[in-house]
């Protein structure tokens, strides 16, 4: 990672084409760029950097590059140093919450104890129609979501479909669905000609059903139909 982009060696230097470049460095403190660092997290096949957004002095910010599936992530997350697995049997990373700490990562689906609430995962927008001149009705989700957690029949997330009808548009929200261990399909009901998928973790469930979630996403697939174009 350099001012400008990101960069891998392979004999020669060549750049990384990035998906979320102008999020990073669209919002990204350069007058603090001394204090961005480089971690590597081999379990999941990612090398990342956390970095200070253009409103912090301090680190705020993480983007991450899994180089086997060629997809990038990021979030919001102070860290100041990383030690990947092999010393310790999981990565450690030092942070600031209130006071210093020591983080363990990997390990677990609790934040020491306490739920993990504005828990995310969520698609950029997509056309369903290839033209993207058409709206198109998604009536019907049926998730892929393989829950390996310790919280047992209790675990639940939600299913949040969003959409708008023009790229400059604000999403509109048209509903949020619980899934658990048993769901097989959700009924939705929403027209539009671009989609977002977002799950999430169920921040409004009682205290049980929150600790010990941990999911997987597969193949999740969505039924639609021709809408006009309107």
């Amino acid at each position: 990672m350099d001012r400008s982009g990101f960069y891998i060696y392979t004999g020669s230097v060549s750049r990384v084409p990035c998906g979320v470049h102008s999020y990073v460095f669209g919002d990204i403190n350069q007058g603090q760029s001394f204090k961005v660092f480089a971690f590597l997290n081999r379990q999941f096949n990612e090398v990342g950097w956390y970095y200070p957004s253009s409103s912090s002095t301090e680190i705020d910010r993480f983007v991450i590059y899994n180089y086997q599936e060629q997809v990038w992530t990021y979030g919001i997350l102070t860290r100041y140093a990383w030690l990947d697995e092999g010393v310790q049997p999981f990565p450690r990373a030092t942070g600031t919450d209130t006071y210093n700490y020591i983080y363990q990562h990997e390990t677990g689906n609790d934040a020491d104890g306490s739920p993990m609430d504005n828990v995310y995962i969520e698609t950029s927008d997509f056309t369903l129609d290839q033209s993207g001149n058409n709206f198109t009705s998604v009536y019907q989700a049926i998730p892929d979501i393989l829950f390996t957690g310790d919280g047992g029949s209790d675990q639940v997330i939600n299913f949040v479909l969003k959409m708008r009808n023009y790229p400059n548009e604000t999403l509109s929200t048209k509903s949020t669905s619980t899934v658990t261990a048993s769901t097989t399909k959700l009924n939705l009901r929403g027209r539009a000609r671009q989609v977002v998928v977002r799950l999430e973790s169920d921040d409004d469930a009682d205290t049980a059903a929150r600790l010990g979630v941990g999911w997987r996403l597969g193949s999740m697939r969505l039924n639609t139909r021709p809408d006009g174009r309107r």
